[in-house]
């Protein structure tokens, strides 16, 4: 039986492994991977003894691009969208950060030990600067997904038949907002079956079982599990600068 693909997609840093967790928990289905990635590793897989009519996939693909990346179909997507200035603060935190010279130097761009040194005596200040300019404007040399500006991103999936999630609701009230993910899914669980599942795909729980000796950067995808401290790190002029960036867009946050 041809499986019913979920293809939980967000903008980089807005909660996209959480929720493609919480999803595959929810209707007892694997977590395949990423989208388009035939060989990943945990933490992008889970329950793959899992059986049922559904796999989940994550993915950061931009609209135009999310069905060319995979020969299978698309049966439902949901997409999780965040603040984009909390994104800003939370891949300070995650990306590697090199100066744009170096990066078009391949020994240094590549290895990911040059990567990290450089990142680490890089400023927060300079790692803040990179992340506006990709939040606001794209900068794909921070990162493939960076290509797309938040807003072009997000905007390039509203279309009908795609259920949105914030992650803040997601935080504060994840019972009704997993009760519309299922209500989306055409899926029925109890209560019960609800509340184990935002259990165990909880900050608290997920973020000790993160390997912290693991390659790469999986040991900082659950760094916080919070939102708001944007409003302590940004300065007034960083703030003004989000204000003029969406004055005339329409999003789900006021700017």
């Amino acid at each position: 039986m041809e499986k019913k693909n979920i293809i939980i997609v967000g903008y980089p840093k807005s909660g996209t492994t959480w929720l493609s967790r919480l999803v595959a928990e929810l209707v007892s289905c694997p977590l395949v991977g990423d989208w388009g990635y035939d060989h990943l590793n945990p933490p992008f897989q889970e329950g793959l003894d899992r059986d049922s009519e559904f796999q989940c996939f994550k993915s950061h693909h931009h609209q135009k691009h999310i069905s060319e990346a995979s020969n299978l179909k698309t049966h439902t997507l949901i997409y999780i969208v965040r603040d984009p200035r909390d994104v800003v603060i939370s891949g300070m935190h995650y990306f590697h950060f090199l100066p744009p010279l170096l990066k078009k130097i391949e020994p240094l761009r590549s290895s990911v030990a040059i990567s990290r040194f450089i990142t680490g005596i890089t400023s927060q200040q300079q790692k803040k600067k990179q992340m506006i300019q990709a939040v606001l404007y794209g900068n794909k040399a921070l990162n493939r997904w960076f290509s797309a500006s938040w807003f072009d991103h997000y905007s390039g999936y509203l279309k009908e038949g795609v259920l949105f999630i914030k992650y803040e609701d997601l935080i504060d009230n994840p019972d009704s907002e997993c009760a519309r993910i299922l209500d989306h899914l055409g899926y029925q669980v109890d209560a019960a079956h609800i509340s184990e599942s935002i259990r165990k795909q909880s900050f608290e729980v997920k973020s000790k079982a993160v390997p912290h000796n693991s390659k790469g950067n999986y040991n900082h995808l659950l760094r916080v599990g919070s939102y708001g401290y944007w409003k302590d790190e940004f300065t007034p002029e960083e703030k003004s600068q989000f204000v003029e960036a969406f004055k005339k867009m329409e999003t789900p946050y006021a700017f």
